[in-house]
């Protein structure tokens, strides 16, 4: 915290100061989740003395709290503040421009306006002149019923209505143009007239010199909006069972000013969940009045949701748990990557995060575009597996394993699935720890068929006297096919219903022996998987039978 009397003795130093703009330009950017440090990087010669280094223009979403500076050279850093000043722009030449033109149009507009009255006019008087000529009036004779001359002024009438009419025409797009251009100039000035009374944010660094010093100077800031998230391309070789993964970093942001030539570092750190875990609120019992109606019209008992703030508490805790796992993966982040062919990220880890370091420079516009960055770029031997559910889906998926072999963590985020060299989906990337295992899923295969028929579904009673106990039966084949010129590692999926009462029982006819059959799984939630071998162009028939018995009396819900 700064003292009182540091604080006068800074202020003092500032009033006597020389005052330096120097010319500092963005060298490097650290990008988080929701915000990034930006480092500006300047060169100055300093003579003996105090003087105040101001950096100007800094972005408007600037943390002024944030500000840091450091650097090298025979001075010493007195103060470093960053502020919000006012400012009020005079009116220059492009408004007196803008302001003349305005005038101008309006004077057009006014113009325009009357001469379109004028053809009105005109039009009005050439129709009163044709009523003149072909009525009588009480004291005039009969019109002179002349055939050429008829014709002769018959003609004048329509070529001049359409002279009139086509200068109507021209008029009134001359109109249009004027609204439209007299709209854009008073566009352009309230744009101007209101950036007249704005605001913008500065860095002042007091720093202090003995004799005449070249300095170099770093200031820093946080600016709050950009972001970074990772993305994939991922591409499976089947026939050399590789799996390729290109690795990239996208950052977008609107910060206002551009950042051309920066070294780029990407943070997994998330500032915004803060530095301190959160506190349980204390968790209290309360016994459960009955709610009854009230007598003489008053409130209702108040009742209490139980599961609800257990819920709540639960809430808390998996937030807790959420901070920890996060904190276990970057604390096994460890050394650096080996260089390859393209360009690839260092990643330095601490005890909290992971920083991936661009090895190139790098231009990120402000205006919110994703500016795709390569952090990496491997390949690693996999094995593929053809997969299916078709009790929920006709489709035949296939999939293939790897193992991250890098130094570097697999993140969230979207990936473009390629199978040799095609785009087939669009899916989401796990999280994935330097040396997991991870599946990358690679879209449905036509070539391999899987159809879930069913064979018989019966129900059968059995049992004379007292109880009778009633069976239902559900048999069903799956019709497998292998299309390929290869063969393929096929998993299907189904599942048999679990029994939560010790009077119905389930039991799985086929297939049989699944405890001895390291191709056969069940778990505990009855969910059974085959794994089964194909080879080229085979057709198989899988058979899948179980049986459900309860006693008569019984009701069961979702058979």
């Amino acid at each position: 915290m700064r003292t009182p009397a540091l604080t006068l003795l800074a202020t003092i130093s500032m009033l006597h100061a020389a005052d330096l703009k120097p010319d500092a330009a963005i060298s490097a950017v650290t990008v988080y989740a929701d915000r990034a440090e930006v480092t500006r990087h300047a060169k100055v010669h300093l003579e003996a003395g105090t003087h105040v280094l101001t950096f100007d223009n800094l972005p408007a979403a600037t943390d002024l709290n944030s500000v840091r500076a450091n650097g090298t050279g025979e001075f010493t850093l007195v103060d470093i503040r960053g502020e919000t000043i006012q400012t009020v722009d005079i009116p220059n030449d492009k408004v007196r421009q803008l302001t003349d033109r305005l005038r101008q149009l309006e004077r057009q507009k006014e113009e325009l306006t009357r001469a379109v009255q004028r053809v009105a006019t005109r039009k009005d008087a050439l129709d009163k002149i044709l009523g003149r000529l072909t009525s009588a009036g009480k004291d005039s004779p009969n019109p002179d019923l002349d055939p050429t001359k008829w014709s002769g002024f018959v003609d004048y009438h329509a070529g001049k209505l359409a002279a009139l009419d086509e200068e109507a025409l021209a008029l009134v797009d001359k109109q249009r143009d004027n609204a439209k251009d007299a709209d854009q100039v008073r566009r352009e000035l309230a744009e101007l007239r209101g950036s007249g009374q704005r605001t913008r944010n500065v860095a002042r660094v007091t720093v202090e010199a003995k004799g005449a010093v070249d300095a170099t100077l770093n200031l820093s800031y946080i600016v709050s909006g950009p972001y970074w998230e990772p993305s994939y391309d991922i591409r499976a070789n089947v026939k050399a069972k590789t799996l390729d993964v290109a690795y990239y970093g996208t950052v977008r942001q609107s910060t206002g000013e551009d950042w051309k030539g920066v070294t780029l570092h990407l943070s997994t750190a998330q500032p915004s969940v803060g530095g301190r875990e959160p506190e349980l609120d204390p968790w209290f019992l309360r016994k459960l009045e009955p709610v009854t109606g009230a007598s003489g019209g008053g409130a209702a008992p108040r009742t209490y949701s139980y599961a609800q703030k257990g819920q709540n508490v639960l809430g808390k805790a998996q937030m807790m748990n959420d901070l920890r796992a996060d904190e276990s993966v970057a604390t096994s982040l460890t050394g650096a990557i080996k260089t390859s062919e393209e360009a690839r990220a260092q990643v330095v880890t601490s005890g909290v995060a992971a920083v991936f370091s661009v090895e190139r420079t790098c231009d990120i516009l402000a205006d919110n575009k994703p500016a795709r960055v390569p952090l990496s770029r491997d390949t690693f031997p996999a094995s593929f597996r053809h997969t299916c559910v078709p009790k929920l889906s006709p489709h035949v998926y296939l999939k293939a394993k790897a193992i991250n072999k890098t130094e570097l963590p697999y993140l969230p985020g979207p990936s473009a699935i390629f199978v040799d060299d095609s785009f087939v989906a669009n899916a989401n990337m796990d999280l994935v720890p330097a040396g997991q295992e991870f599946w990358s899923y690679l879209g449905a295969d036509a070539s391999v068929k899987v159809e879930r028929r069913i064979l018989a579904d019966r129900t059968e009673v059995s049992g004379v006297f007292g109880k009778k106990t009633v069976a239902t039966l559900r048999d069903y084949v799956f019709k497998v096919t292998n299309g390929k010129q290869a063969a393929v590692e096929l998993v299907i999926w189904d599942q048999i219903p679990a029994s939560n009462h010790e009077d119905i029982k389930v039991s799985l006819q086929e297939p049989k022996d699944t405890k001895n059959n390291p191709d056969l799984k069940v778990d505990d939630q009855k969910r059974i998987e085959w794994r089964i071998d194909l080879k080229a162009g085979e057709k198989r028939d899988v058979p899948f039978r179980f049986t459900v018995e309860r006693p008569e009396d019984f009701i069961v819900e979702g058979l």
